[in-house]
């Protein structure tokens, strides 16, 4: 069931081509905090998303991300890498996602991620200098199709 839900998700997501396209799926244990759900689609050749989703539930708030948030992408030869990143509130939430397929089972996905909290950019740059950012780590599994 939990490989059915990000399949679901990602043909919803795909547009009615003919084209050959893979997918991605990575989140969090359901127990962990903070909650993160990554998913994207790219076509078989690799190179880009052709869509992509995020959903990030940390301190209270929930921030989802889109394709124009993701600031860079990589996945090929057995490698995943996303950084995203979005305003929400006063605050920038950055996300890097790295994933590794296990070369003894091509099923088994694992990978960590990094969450960055910090304030909006000010206007008076002397006051975001002094501010201090939120960092929180974790483990992800993916799964990929």
């Amino acid at each position: 069931m939990k490989r059915l839900v990000p399949a679901i998700f990602l043909s919803a997501l795909l547009p009615l081509q003919a084209h050959a396209a893979a997918g991605f799926s990575c989140a969090t244990a359901e127990n962990e905090r903070p909650k993160l759900v990554v998913e994207g689609a790219t076509p078989r050749s690799g190179g880009t998303l052709i869509n992509f989703g995020a959903v990030l539930e940390i301190e209270d708030r929930k921030v989802e991300f889109k394709q124009s948030d993701v600031k860079r992408y990589f996945g090929k030869g057995g490698v995943i890498q996303v950084r995203i990143s979005a305003k929400s509130g006063e605050n920038i939430y950055t996300v890097n996602v790295n994933a590794k397929r296990n070369p003894k089972d091509e099923d088994d996905w694992g990978g960590t991620y990094e969450v960055t909290i910090g304030p909006a950019a000010a206007k008076d740059k002397a006051k975001d200098k002094g501010s201090k950012k939120n960092v929180t780590r974790g483990a992800v599994k993916c799964f990929v199709e």
